[in-house]
């Protein structure tokens, strides 16, 4: 079997989620025997390849243009829908200028006006896929790219019901591929030696994502401001969100026991969840973040959001809180910060969420495809 995966145009320049998900899986597919390829391009020759592996229906424009080529060719799409809801946190937990627009505008014309920003700021941008905003429209596109995708693979069950509830489709056709961790980095990270440098971080909070509104990190340290914690933030900051960003430095400067640390290299950062005591991430969506999972392979507690699908993945073994309820985060920690350390959560995660475990059922769902899509034409 030999499959191409495609994703968006800056899926190593700007890496998240999604490009550890593809790259890890393609990693563990490959021990199975099954040729994965990955390209950018929006319309390659798929000749050699079984089937097409694409994912993310929230940046659409690439996505639409890789389904628009695999029907051309005829060939079976498998899709990881990495899909949450954004209309919450778009009117609620934006900040700025993006606030007061999503406030009053629909999401085809939010989307049209970011293309109109992002064709003006980014020559990179000034393509096909960014003009398509414009002419076609987003939720045309993702309806194309919805309709045509002949399975499904999201990150839980959560996460299908609500692809389902937002894009009117039975519940069919999908298996549920989880979120993961590396278990050979993790195992061999928690025999290691602990950095002397992470020393003084003992017994913190640790909160790793991209310093941005969707991850909450303003509302997570004025939820612990002046309460004594330590707490370690952890991440790049957007490009768009510098002024973001100086909110959340201007409490970090006012508590001697808060630290912020822009990258730690992922190795060293399982060493850091280790001396760490809690990790904290009171998102406005997760499904479920992969900091999470390392997180708790490593031994944190964790104070989460329940915004996405955390419960699914973490059961009555984390703490939840909303994103926009400061005392509520404050209480999640302070919860998850009394738990003695046991294995039944890093038991949960090793037993249920590794990547060997996700390419495993990848590839009995692209048998799955590939047997359907000889049974019937496109």
């Amino acid at each position: 079997m030999k499959v191409l995966m495609q994703s968006r145009k800056n899926f190593y320049d700007l890496r998240g989620g999604d490009t550890i998900q593809l790259l890890k899986t393609k990693s563990e597919l490959e021990k199975l025997g099954i040729k994965v390829d990955i390209s950018l391009d929006y319309e390659p020759d798929l000749r050699e390849y079984d089937l097409v592996h694409l994912s993310n229906v929230t940046r659409i424009q690439e996505t639409y243009l890789h389904v628009k080529n695999a029907v051309t060719q005829n060939k079976p799409i498998a899709l990881s829908t990495i899909y949450w809801p954004m209309d919450e946190f778009e009117k609620r937990g934006q900040i700025g200028i993006r606030k007061i627009i999503n406030g009053c505008m629909g999401i085809d014309n939010e989307e049209r006006v970011k293309a109109v920003a992002r064709y003006l700021k980014d020559k990179d941008a000034r393509d096909v896929a960014t003009r398509n905003l414009w002419k076609i429209g987003y939720s045309k596109m993702q309806q194309f790219v919805v309709n045509h995708v002949d399975y499904y693979l999201p990150n839980s069950e959560l996460e299908m019901d609500m692809f389902c509830k937002s894009f009117g489709l039975e519940k069919e056709r999908y298996s549920v591929i989880p979120n993961a961790i590396d278990a050979d980095v993790a195992r061999k990270q928690n025999l290691a030696d602990t950095p002397p440098e992470f020393e003084k971080y003992r017994d913190a909070i640790i909160c790793v994502g991209r310093i941005e509104p969707r991850k909450n990190q303003l509302g997570l340290v004025k939820a612990l401001d002046q309460s004594g914690y330590k707490l370690v933030l952890v991440g790049a900051v957007s490009k768009n969100q510098k002024n973001y960003f100086e909110e959340v430095k201007a409490i970090i400067n006012k508590n001697d026991s808060f630290f912020y640390i822009p990258k730690v290299e992922n190795e060293k950062l399982y060493q850091l969840y280790k001396v760490c005591r809690v990790s904290a991430l009171p998102s406005w969506l997760d499904t479920p973040g992969l900091v999470s999972l390392e997180a708790a392979s490593m031994g944190c507690s964790l104070a989460v959001s329940s915004k996405g699908s955390t419960t699914e993945y973490f059961g009555d073994l984390a703490e939840y809180c909303l994103p926009d309820d400061l005392a509520g985060i404050r209480l999640a920690i302070e919860r998850a910060y009394k738990k003695h350390r046991t294995e039944e959560l890093r038991n949960r995660i090793f037993d249920n969420f590794t990547w060997e475990i996700a390419a495993r059922k990848t590839a009995e769902s692209y048998a799955v495809l590939l047997q359907n899509a000889r049974g019937s034409s496109r």
